[in-house]
């Protein structure tokens, strides 16, 4: 019996079960008064950074936890300190800044002043140049990235040039990569990688040393094959944060429409349940103090940040 428990306890996959921890979350909103379109937020130490979509300032960045904006940066071209290509961040343990996009095979390593300035004090120089996604820093040494198009999460040393790992997920016969039956979303920290499923009520964990599998949390859900550009198609996990001790979950409830941000363990054991009462389109944690920050239209369609507090 012994034995038995001790193996089943080592179990790969976990069924998520009914949360036993709620918690309802109104959100503080603000209005955004600055013109643009955020499509990526990150967080370095009290400021908030946002990559925009449409305009000439490509950077804004605002002061937390009140908003207020500090300043906007970064112009589109190919001159010399111009962005060549959207920006992007590169999340990571410490309390930089690392932009991609300023050129195609680099990365802006700056910290950010009181005042919102960039201050650049690395370039990493990247082997070669991908359609980058969801990329993570590990100590200027270890580049992580997902590639959406291939469903493939690679591992890359930037010392050697060489990539060290990779995860590949199976493709449909389809040219349609979004509606995948395997599509999703990643996160990752120094530790661990999370990959959410769009279109299943499920959460791989892998160890970021070796890229095995850890943890499956598998929840109950209706198994589909997404028919492509259907608005009908089942949704499931949209966006995940990893923190350091804990990742953050974010899905709509199938019945009630309701945005949920589940929070895990990188073992995969449940630690609550966030309802919040207005989706983030994107969104940002802090841990240390128990705070959500994130962007959203809000019933008026106007565009507002948002702050939860749990």
């Amino acid at each position: 019996m012994f034995f038995f428990v001790l193996v089943f306890s080592d179990c790969i996959c976990q069924t998520n079960t009914t949360p036993l921890k709620t918690q309802e979350l109104k959100s503080y909103k603000k209005l955004v008064e600055e013109i643009h379109i955020p499509t990526f937020l990150t967080r370095v130490g009290d400021k908030m950074v946002l990559s925009n979509w449409k305009g000439d300032t490509l950077l804004y960045v605002y002061s937390l936890p009140d908003f207020k904006f500090l300043g906007g940066t970064g112009t589109k071209g190919k001159g010399p300190g111009e962005i060549q290509a959207f920006p992007m961040f590169c999340e990571s343990e410490d309390e930089s800044l690392y932009i991609w996009g300023y050129t195609h095979k680099t990365i802006r390593k700056c910290d950010v002043t009181k005042e919102g300035e960039f201050k650049v004090n690395k370039i990493i120089n990247l082997p070669y140049y991908m359609n980058f996604n969801k990329m993570h820093i590990i100590k200027d040494s270890l580049f992580i990235y997902y590639l959406p198009v291939e469903l493939k999460i690679v591992k890359t040393d930037l010392k050697s040039g060489r990539d060290l790992d990779n995860i590949v997920l199976k493709k449909d016969d389809h040219k349609e990569a979004f509606y995948y039956k395997n599509s999703g979303t990643v996160a990752a920290n120094n530790s661990f990688l999370v990959y959410g499923y769009f279109y299943k009520k499920q959460i791989d964990i892998y160890k970021v040393a070796d890229f095995k599998l850890h943890k499956q949390i598998i929840g109950k859900y209706k198994k589909q094959d997404p028919v492509i550009k259907d608005e009908n198609n089942l949704t499931y996990y949209t966006s995940i944060v990893a923190g350091k001790k804990y990742f953050y979950a974010l899905y709509e409830d199938i019945k009630t429409k309701r945005p949920i941000i589940e929070v895990y363990d990188y073992n995969g054991s449940f630690q609550k349940e966030l309802k919040l009462d207005i989706k983030p389109e994107i969104f940002i944690v802090d841990e240390a103090k128990n705070t959500i920050y994130g962007y959203a239209l809000n019933s008026n369609y106007e565009p507002c940040f948002m702050r939860f507090e749990y």
